[in-house]
């Protein structure tokens, strides 16, 4: 009986200690939004913000193209104060300057709290050599 309550204090111990790393490590996150659609915004956005919760060093870039860029939009978006806390926590956002283009947007149509990449593509491909995790959002 001794033995098992040895294991049992030794597994509750080890996901403790595994639990805290995961929470203190920083892990390096870029994320592709190409979704429009705003319920699709809803859940990504809670999606980020239970990361943060978990992981709160976690650095995350979230990349914009397509219809993904609609969610940082200026004009009557419904998320700008929550997209806000996310950069507050550290979360970057950024819009792919070809879909601006490509849809005969200006910069300033979108929140100030967005940065511009030339290529999402590209920016993805980067973040990737340089160790970051890819996970594709909203789809």
């Amino acid at each position: 009986m001794r033995k098992i309550y040895f294991l049992l204090f030794f597994l509750f111990i080890s996901f403790a200690t595994l639990a805290q790393v995961v929470s203190e490590k920083e892990h390096l996150i870029v994320m592709q939004l190409t979704n429009g659609d705003t319920d699709v915004h809803k859940k990504f956005i809670r999606q980020l913000n239970n990361i943060m919760t978990a992981a709160p060093n976690a650095k995350i870039e979230v990349v914009t193209q397509g219809m993904g860029i609609d969610l940082l939009k200026t004009q009557q978006n419904p998320y700008e104060k929550e997209l806000g806390l996310l950069v507050n926590k550290g979360v970057q956002f950024v819009i792919c300057e070809n879909t601006l283009r490509q849809r005969e947007m200006k910069k300033d149509q979108f929140l100030t709290l967005a940065g511009f990449v030339p290529s999402a593509i590209l920016e993805i491909v980067m973040k990737q050599e340089a160790g970051w995790i890819y996970i594709k959002a909203g789809d």
